[in-house]
């Protein structure tokens, strides 16, 4: 049996400057980049956690004939328990997700171990954070993917385009475009590929906030709701 603690997450206050901001905005809130550190570790914490869960429900499996493999697959049930905890308190501390903590309560001093094995076999939640833990794996790759090439793009067409206007070199070059190629060597041409980059910047910056939403969403299901 368990209990949760909730701890709501504080509602950050909108001035009404940021109200008339609009897509701007987005770059004065904090939990765009808790989500955007939340995507650029993600790829290495799912390769952790599919790695865990898989090694880890191969051995429980392959043991559970003998005795010593009861212990084994309660520890790994445990294990997974423990690391859905701290990845709730992460998608709390960067997503800004309110995930309550559920404490483990005393077992009562005569409950029987086997109903101890029972109760954490049957616990639904023991299973939707396993499947939780897996499906880090697909949505960490995607997420470093989008979180490295959108920022690696826009910076990049930003920063490469002002340091052609400030060294009045340009080395942007479109072969199959001769029009463009000519337009991208001007100021005018620069400056317009300058604006085009913040632009995308600030697209990654909602797509990051986006995501970080949406992610809430998914670990909430799987680790607090049944």
């Amino acid at each position: 049996m368990e209990a949760s603690i909730s701890t709501p997450f504080p509602k950050q206050p909108e001035s009404e400057t940021g109200r008339h901001l609009g897509f701007f905005n987005v770059i004065s809130d904090p939990r765009t980049y808790g989500a955007l550190l939340y995507m650029l570790l993600s790829l290495m914490t799912g390769i952790f956690y599919f790695v865990w869960s898989v090694v880890g429900l191969s051995i429980s499996l392959s043991t559970s004939i003998l005795i010593f493999g009861i212990f084994v697959a309660l520890l790994f049930i445990a294990s997974i328990r423990l690391l859905s905890h701290v990845e709730g308190r992460i998608v709390e501390g960067l997503l800004g997700v309110r995930m309550p903590r559920r404490l483990p309560l005393t077992a009562p001093p005569d409950e029987k171990i086997w109903t101890q094995i029972k109760e954490a076999l049957s616990d639904v939640r023991t299973w939707t954070s396993m499947a939780y833990l897996l499906l880090m794996l697909p949505l960490g790759v995607v997420y470093f993917v989008i979180a490295v090439v959108g920022l690696s793009v826009s910076l990049g067409v930003t920063g490469g385009s002002l340091w052609s206007l400030l060294t009045n070199e340009s080395h942007i070059q479109f072969t199959d475009l001769p029009v463009l190629d000519h337009l991208f060597h001007t100021a005018p041409g620069l400056i317009l590929l300058a604006f085009v980059g913040i632009v995308l910047f600030f697209v990654v910056l909602h797509m990051a906030r986006a995501i970080g939403w949406m992610h809430g969403k998914i670990a909430e299901a799987l680790l607090v709701r049944l």
